[in-house]
């Protein structure tokens, strides 16, 4: 609505519109559901002569072609960049694959998918390789005919150790499946890598007097006392409890509020199944009115930041990294980054991970983690799709569980994901010269891709004390911190609180037609119940005008779904 505003006040709002008419109206001719129209290349059928592959290497050098987005956590050293950097090097070395970035684009990663629609409805010649965070609405691309079916080429082309991985979470492909077919590779992510603790300023604690909380109503006197009894002791007023972030969801990845509605039984933005047995919408259910009104007293209290509605995931975080705010629930691995930052502004900062809060009822409930975190379509005129194949093959087989004597032990490259100090290996960046930039962020599965119960058995191991360690456990065990190894103890301790959507599939008809504006129109009232601008009974208002304006025929669709796939109980 602010970019709205910003148009009307330049004078260019009348532009806008039309520009944005003209592209509608070629996106929704476009994005008919075009995945098996006739005319488009059959995949392991290319058009042209495939390069040469002599001695595990293309000659001449393959060429491969592909758009990105410039994420938060990706950084570069020696003025590198997504084009020119290290790991393209290796792989034009290795392999003789030249990745070629058509384009790239920063900001919001709206901003990403709005240049592939752009691209796709004017005709503009698209990438061979286009991947995908989880969460993006890519679906009108691959609905709109100009990618292809990967199931084939995945049998044809992957190597063991990739189809391996793919059968340890074979409900990764069901997000990707349209009309039978696969018309996206997941991107795995390690079982429970993403599950959510509670990190806690362990200082504050300590310098209070006080104890980790237990239950929600313990967790709110730590909030009290962390904004109102100076834990910084800078003699200020300008500390919070909590960092949460709002703007895109109740129940994200980072900086999450979601385990406060978890302690009423419920957790908003998913599927769950019901004690029925069908799957039903936890936004829409009464107790989401628990947590709604347990979150509007933390923000009259000032217990949470006032700007968590426009604070995305990675953004909540900064008043962590400042040493300003005592509590965040966040993934396993973020004690690393991005909270492991805080000692940048307060070096002897100490924080420790906890259990999540129980509430009255002994109920407790956070965010787990999905079997993937993103996808990656091929351009169905790609005529050597096999390319891209030898690229992941490669990573796959040398870089996420690295066989005995391999150069890539420690990392991809020294100097980049890892270094050396006083004759030892190391992860610190204050002990590289130049710091660290990680290369894994510059792959095209946009992060180093996991096989599924590889990390969560090496992590059990590890906290176990096990003494005939793998070389993974060895890396492993370096590269996690204290607080990382417990939270892991956490998690693996109680497994049934952490939730994940139960619909996995692709977008029903009606979620392709009205499922954004049902979500925003549930997430803006619940803002709006947050921040004290609506009553609560203005809460079930909306949800029965969700019900009526498509959510029970949503839900109808998504059940329909359940049934055909096998998982109802």
């Amino acid at each position: 609505m602010k970019g709205w505003k910003w148009l009307k006040q330049t004078g260019l709002f009348g532009l806008a519109v039309v520009f944005f008419v003209v592209v509608m109206t070629f996106s929704f001719i476009y994005w008919e559901d075009q995945t098996g129209r006739p005319g488009l290349p059959k995949a392991g059928s290319p058009s042209i002569q495939p390069p040469l592959f002599v001695g595990g290497k293309y000659e001449p050098p393959a060429v491969l072609t592909t758009v990105g987005h410039l994420y938060p956590d990706i950084e570069f050293k020696n003025g590198e960049d997504l084009q020119n950097n290290i790991l393209n090097r290796l792989f034009e070395d290795k392999l003789g694959i030249k990745v070629n970035y058509l384009w790239t684009t920063t900001g919001d990663e709206d901003v990403y998918i709005n240049k592939l629609n752009t691209s796709i409805a004017t005709g503009q010649p698209l990438p061979d390789i286009v991947s995908f965070k989880g969460g993006q609405n890519l679906y009108p691309l691959l609905r709109s005919g100009a990618f292809r079916d990967v199931g084939p080429l995945f049998e044809q082309y992957a190597s063991p150790k990739w189809k391996a991985a793919m059968a340890q979470a074979p409900e990764a492909w069901d997000r990707y499946t349209i009309n039978g077919k696969k018309m996206a590779l997941p991107i795995l992510d390690g079982k429970m890598n993403s599950n959510e603790v509670l990190y806690i300023r362990q200082d504050w604690l300590d310098k209070l007097g006080l104890k980790a909380p237990s239950t929600l109503d313990e967790m709110e006197s730590v909030l009290d006392a962390f904004v109102h009894r100076d834990p910084d002791g800078n003699g200020m007023d300008d500390t919070y409890g909590l960092s949460i972030s709002l703007k895109n969801s109740f129940f994200t990845w980072m900086s999450d509020a979601g385990f406060v509605f978890g302690a009423y039984g419920e957790m908003p933005d998913i599927w769950r199944v019901g004690p029925d047995g069908k799957l039903s919408y936890g936004s829409v259910q009464p107790n989401i009115r628990q947590g709604l009104m347990t979150l509007k007293r933390w923000m009259e209290r000032g217990y949470v930041p006032k700007d968590a509605e426009i604070l995305d995931e990675v953004q909540a975080t900064e008043l962590w990294k400042q040493g300003k705010t005592g509590m965040i629930v966040a993934p396993l691995w973020a004690a690393g980054w991005p909270l492991g930052d805080v000692t940048a502004s307060v070096p002897d900062a100490r924080f420790d991970a906890y259990p999540i809060p129980v509430g009255p009822g002994g109920l407790s409930g956070t965010r787990g983690t999905p079997p993937e975190y993103g996808a990656i379509a091929i351009n169905a005129d790609m005529a050597n799709p096999e390319i891209f194949f030898t690229y992941m093959n490669f990573v796959y087989d040398n870089f996420i569980d690295p066989p005995a004597g391999s150069p890539y032990r420690w990392g991809i490259a020294e100097g980049y994901d890892y270094g050396y100090s006083g004759g030892k290996v190391t992860f610190r960046k204050s002990q590289v010269p130049g710091g660290l930039a990680d290369p894994q962020k510059y792959l095209l599965s946009l992060s180093l891709p996991s096989v599924p119960n590889l990390l969560s058995e090496s992590i059990a191991r590890i906290n176990s004390g096990a003494s005939d360690l793998t070389p993974y456990d060895i890396k492993n065990k370096l590269l996690r911190t204290p607080q990382e190894l417990k939270g892991w103890k956490i998690a693996l301790s109680n497994p049934d609180i952490y939730k994940t959507d139960a619909f996995t599939g692709a977008p029903t008809p009606t979620m392709e037609k009205n499922g954004d504006a049902l979500d925003e129109l549930l997430h803006d009232a619940m803002l709006k119940i947050v921040y004290g601008q609506e009553p609560l009974p203005y809460f079930d208002r909306v949800v029965a005008r969700w019900h009526a304006l498509g959510g029970d025929k949503m839900t109808d669709e998504v059940n329909e779904w359940y049934a055909s796939s096998g998982k109802t109980r």
